[in-house]
């Protein structure tokens, strides 16, 4: 039901080479050139005909002290901090949770389809169109 990526794209452009001297991964946090900062989260999208969320795998460029707060709060219950942003592409609204759960994004009001599809729903061809492509 759910797609995740497994580096933010500015590190997967790298070739390994690039990537094993610039970058620092970690299955939920990467840095790269100690500059760029980047979580790992989820956001869920409704599917409109089966009445259940789609969780979108993504990463999240944050600031250096949004990185290091979640470095933080990586082993603990982070549910009661203030929401964190994000404003790279999309701007997103963090929130951490327990520490067995990935952060939540969720996108800031704007006219985008992403936006629009968190609040309004996915169709459900459109969710068969995003597991055709990256589950195969």
């Amino acid at each position: 039901m759910d797609v995740a990526f497994g580096l933010p794209d500015a590190i997967f452009a790298l070739s390994e080479e690039q990537r094993e001297a610039r970058a620092k991964i970690h299955t939920d946090l990467c840095s790269l050139d100690d500059r760029r900062y980047f979580i790992r989260g989820v956001v869920y999208v409704p599917v409109q005909e089966l009445g259940t969320n789609f969780g979108w795998g993504v990463w999240a460029e944050v600031s250096e002290d949004t990185f290091y707060r979640y470095y933080e709060l990586y082993d603990k219950d982070g549910s009661n901090e203030p929401p964190g942003y994000a404003d790279v592409e999309q701007p997103l609204e963090i929130h951490f949770g327990p520490p067995d759960k990935r952060p939540i994004f969720n996108p800031t009001p704007a006219e985008s389809e992403f936006f629009h599809e968190q609040v309004d729903g996915l169709p459900l061809r459109k969710w068969h169109g995003i597991i055709e492509r990256y589950v195969g």
